[in-house]
């Protein structure tokens, strides 16, 4: 008897010392890692938002992707930031998406967008945004571009034409003239 509790304790006591590091081990993916932005991004969005006189960007930093950007008013009037914060084992965010809707901004459209080379989206959607379209969103791989609503001038830049991932591109309601780039009609992800 006595050897019978002695071999099950001594199998309590294998089992605690090989399988609990294991488990714990399991767990050790789970434990809290720091999503932060580059610097280089931070300065760019606080550029972006001394652009466009934008008063909701108040406190940006490394750790913004976390929600800090982000307001909702209603459906139609909201800053929101996304990020994918997938990189260098999930510590590195880079800005993926900008919607700053409603929010009665009056600055100038900042070429800076350019600088965020992982950005997808730009909606400035119902704003009073004045200035050109630059020639340097031509190089960011924009799937959205809204900027209806606004006082934009000038003309539409032919690097517009150039965005091949252009899925949707809204430019109404704005102070635009002039003829249409010829490269737009290339746009074949073109739905809007």
């Amino acid at each position: 008897m006595e050897l019978v509790l002695a071999t099950t304790a001594f199998n309590k006591l294998v089992c605690l010392l090989v399988f609990v590091p294991l488990v714990l081990d399991d767990f050790s993916g789970f434990g809290s890692v720091a999503q932060l932005l580059p610097e280089e991004e931070v300065q760019v969005l606080e550029t972006i938002s001394s652009s466009l006189q934008n008063k909701y960007w108040s406190n940006i930093s490394r750790g913004s992707c976390g929600g800090g950007l982000n307001q909702i008013f209603t459906t139609k009037i909201f800053s929101n930031v996304t990020c994918d914060c997938s990189f260098n084992s999930s510590s590195v965010c880079h800005v993926t998406n900008i919607q700053l809707k409603g929010l009665n901004l009056t600055g100038v459209l900042p070429a800076e967008f350019a600088n965020l080379s992982y950005l997808r989206e730009i909606d400035l959607t119902r704003n009073y945004i004045n200035g050109s379209i630059p020639t340097t969103f031509g190089q960011v791989r924009l799937t959205i571009l809204s900027l209806l609503g606004n006082r934009i001038s000038g003309s539409i830049p032919k690097e517009i034409g150039d965005i091949a991932t252009l899925e949707v591109l809204t430019l109404e309601d704005n102070l635009l003239g002039g003829p249409l780039p010829q490269n737009l009609g290339s746009l074949s992800n073109l739905t809007r």
